[in-house]
């Protein structure tokens, strides 16, 4: 069983340490705003006038994006940092180590596309409903390619295990 070395999961732990804390702030201040922004500003200023929400909901907008943004550099390099520790069950698996790191990587990506997407559709949808659905058309091919790219990686094993 091939294991990833010891100089690679200090240097995951290192990463995991050093990008944590900016990670963490930005998306909880990206959420705070998101919160904030969607269920009291959003609603009171839609109550004035329709102007007024838009105005309202592209601050908030910016002011999400804007910690983000910030947050997504961090989030990559946690992401790949995470995705070598747990490698011991796709592993026993009959996976590589490189393979289970893809695997994880990737799902997680996927995921956190997916949990961006829904947090950024309340105001996509303000803008305009098909803003929301162009969105949410290039989130589904992205991760189509994404699935195609690990069917290359588990397709194989599937073969092999309906030989067996």
């Amino acid at each position: 069983m091939e294991e990833p070395s010891r100089e690679q999961i200090e240097e995951s732990i290192r990463i995991l340490k050093d990008n944590s804390e900016k990670v963490v702030v930005n998306i909880l201040a990206a959420l705070l705003i998101w919160l904030f922004g969607n269920l009291v500003f959003v609603p009171l200023a839609a109550s004035l006038n329709p102007e007024t929400k838009l105005v309202t909901s592209m601050i908030f907008f910016a002011a999400f994006t804007i910690f983000i943004i910030n947050a997504l550099p961090g989030l990559k390099k946690t992401i790949d940092a995470l995705s070598i520790l747990p490698f011991k069950k796709l592993v026993r698996k009959g996976f590589t180590v490189k393979e289970s790191q893809d695997i994880l990587r990737n799902l997680m990506y996927v995921i956190s596309g997916v949990i961006l997407y829904l947090l950024f559709s309340s105001f996509l949808v303000i803008f305009h409903p098909s803003v929301s659905g162009i969105t949410l058309i290039l989130l589904i091919i992205w991760i189509f390619a994404v699935f195609l790219k690990l069917g290359s990686i588990l397709f194989p094993k599937f073969i092999n295990w309906l030989l067996r």
